[in-house]
């Protein structure tokens, strides 16, 4: 894979989280494993697939996806958890534009965002906890975040077949 943001990340499938596991500890690994299956969708692409509008006349690209994930960390995560400034770094229409010039920097700011997530979640004291920015229990927040990886992740996954040409598990 030509995509430099990509190559730290380990593509093997992961297990469900243990259902037995402490309900913060386990919404936490829900969020984990979401986010993983997320970005397996973009092994395999090219810089040219992860762009392509691969259903017409759909306009929406592997690459959108991504970055509107990045939006949703910071919009959820940490500006919603921790109250630092809201900064729509794709505008209101963060699904489109990009183009293979600008994968490894979106990458590199989705990436980013995570992190950022992740601390914000450690900053949190219980489940219950709310957040600075929107007010909602980090439970709330990480059932959110679970189903938006949830969702786009499946729209991911079609969109990845297409632009392959073929379907690879």
């Amino acid at each position: 894979m030509a995509i430099e943001s990509l190559a730290g990340v380990d593509f093997a499938a992961w297990n469900e989280p243990d259902p037995a596991m402490e309900t913060s500890e386990f919404l936490v690994a829900w969020l984990r494993y979401q986010r993983h299956e997320f970005l397996r969708k973009l092994r395999d692409l090219e810089p040219d697939q992860l762009v392509a509008w691969s259903i017409p006349p759909v306009e929406l690209s592997v690459l959108g996806l991504v970055r509107h994930m990045t939006q949703m960390e910071h919009v959820w995560l940490s500006c919603g958890l921790r109250g630092s400034e809201l900064t729509l770094r794709y505008g209101q229409d963060d699904y489109a534009g990009g183009s293979a010039s600008t994968v490894d920097q979106d990458l590199r700011f989705y990436f980013e965002e995570v992190d950022r997530g992740e601390e914000a979640i450690a900053s949190m004291s219980s489940l219950e906890a709310e957040g600075l920015g929107h007010g909602r229990s980090l439970r709330a927040t990480l059932v959110k975040m679970v189903d938006e990886y949830a969702l786009h992740a499946g729209q991911a996954h079609m969109l990845r077949f297409a632009a392959l040409g073929e379907l690879i598990r």
